[in-house]
């Protein structure tokens, strides 16, 4: 029994990752970007996380245990809280948005996208409860679209 409780603290741990190292990348990003060497090592980090994130899925993976993989569990966790759906899907809209130039509301955009992270937060977690969950698709939809309009990278 204890083996399946290590996996999956691991596997939570594991997919937890992710959502740390682009909340660390967005604070550390304009200060690393300033140098060559400061891009070269947000790069290496990017590499560390990607590489970590595979190692630490192998034995999950490997194992007897159906569904402790960090992948899996995260697909899981986002059909029961929308905060690991949306804050994924906030940072690829706001770093892999179509155009350059989009930021249409400046400062008032990110105050509106923590309103509006906070309706879907709470919304989502309001529908599950009394009516019906939401979709995880359509919360990384409006994700992508809420990254990408409400905090664009320059």
């Amino acid at each position: 029994m204890e083996n399946p409780i290590r996996w999956g603290r691991l596997s939570i741990l594991a997919a937890a990752l992710p959502v740390a190292a682009a909340v660390a990348v967005e604070i550390f990003a304009d200060f690393l970007l300033q140098s060559t060497g400061g891009a070269a090592l947000l790069a290496g980090l990017a590499g560390v996380l990607i590489i970590a994130l595979v190692v630490l899925d192998i034995p999950a993976a490997i194992d007897p245990i159906e569904g402790n993989t960090f992948s899996e569990l995260l697909r899981r966790g986002g059909r029961q809280m929308a905060i690991f759906p949306w804050t994924i899907s906030i940072f690829a809209g706001r770093w892999f948005h179509p155009f350059d130039g989009l930021d249409v509301f400046g400062r008032d955009g990110q105050v509106a996208l923590l309103a509006v992270t906070f309706l879907v937060v709470v919304g989502t977690y309001l529908c599950r409860r009394y009516f019906r969950p939401v979709p995880s698709w359509v919360i990384v939809i409006l994700g992508l679209i809420s990254g990408a309009v409400l905090w664009p990278v320059g």
